[in-house]
Parts: C-alpha cells; sequence; structure tokens
C-alpha cells in the first residue's frame, strides 16, 4: 500500500489538473483579459482597474494570486513551476506598486495569464483543447468604460486646478 508520500510524488489526477487549469484560465481571463479597447486587439482585466486605487487594488490582486498558488500547490503542481508562477505574482505585485506605472504595467505584465500558461505548458497532455473566451458581458464593459472615464476626469480636473 503507498503513504501518503508516494501518491504527493505521483502529481495531481488528470481531473485535479483540468479544475486548477480551468480555474487559473477563468481567473486570468477576467483579471487579465476581460476588457479591450475598441479598435485595438489589447486586452486588459480587472487587475487594471483595482490596481487605480492605491495599495489596496494590488493586495486585492495579490490575494486572489495567493489562492491560485495555494490551489496549485496543494494539486501537487511541481515546485519549480509554483516557484515560477510565485515569481510572476511577485513581480506583478511589486511593479503594481510604481506610482503612476503600476496601472499600466498591469495591464502589460498579466501574471495571470503567464501563471496559466505555465499550467498548460506543464499538463499539456492531460488537457483538451481549450475554447476561446468570449468577450466580457457588456454590462462589464460599460461600467469599466464608465470608471475609466470618471477616473481621467478626476484627475483632469485635480490637475486642471493645480495649474
Amino acid at each position: 500500500m503507498a503513504d501518503s508520500h508516494d501518491i504527493a510524488q505521483q502529481g495531481p489526477s488528470a481531473d485535479e489538473v483540468r479544475d486548477l487549469v480551468a480555474f487559473v484560465d477563468k481567473t486570468a481571463w477576467w483579471l487579465d483579459d476581460c476588457l479591450s479597447i475598441p479598435g485595438t486587439r489589447f486586452r486588459f482585466g480587472l487587475d487594471s482597474i483595482v490596481g487605480l486605487i492605491p495599495v489596496g487594488g494590488d493586495v486585492l490582486a495579490l490575494g486572489v494570486s495567493a489562492l491560485t498558488l495555494t490551489r496549485a500547490a496543494r494539486a501537487g503542481v511541481p515546485r519549480g513551476v509554483l516557484f515560477r508562477m510565485a515569481r510572476n505574482v511577485a513581480l506583478d505585485f511589486g511593479g503594481g506598486l510604481i506610482p503612476g506605472l503600476g496601472d499600466v504595467f498591469d495591464a502589460v505584465f498579466k501574471s495571470h495569464r503567464r501563471n496559466f500558461e505555465l499550467l498548460r505548458k506543464e499538463y499539456a497532455p492531460m488537457l483538451a483543447p481549450l475554447k476561446p473566451r468570449r468577450q466580457a458581458p457588456l454590462w462589464l464593459r460599460l461600467a469599466g468604460a464608465i470608471g475609466v472615464a470618471a477616473i481621467s476626469y478626476g484627475l483632469w480636473t485635480y490637475f486642471r486646478q493645480g495649474t
């Protein structure tokens, strides 16, 4: 009979891998890809929007990333992959803290999508081909546009009064 150490060495089952990869893919879509700039192919997600909240937005995204890393570790993802995933999270968090440029960094770096790609490459033989993601719901696109417009107007008003 195999003890728990032997089972841990075998790695995750195919069902665990599919569940984990689906979770990370959905998380990456919402946080890194669910919105786009009309007329361009550039996509960004809620990570860039909540990152506009100084420090708090980055801490919120870090919490989601920590959940992803915890699920990956519990599923038995190899340590090397976990290390690369954690490095992506640390770079995303650190880059997101840079005043002004942090939000642009979040939109471009896409740590959640990078972590999905790491898992997809690690477990490619166990995964069925993935369906392409659809666009974000209209309500979310409108809310994002209104939020960006409101923040832009607030910044414009603030800096206009200062001159």
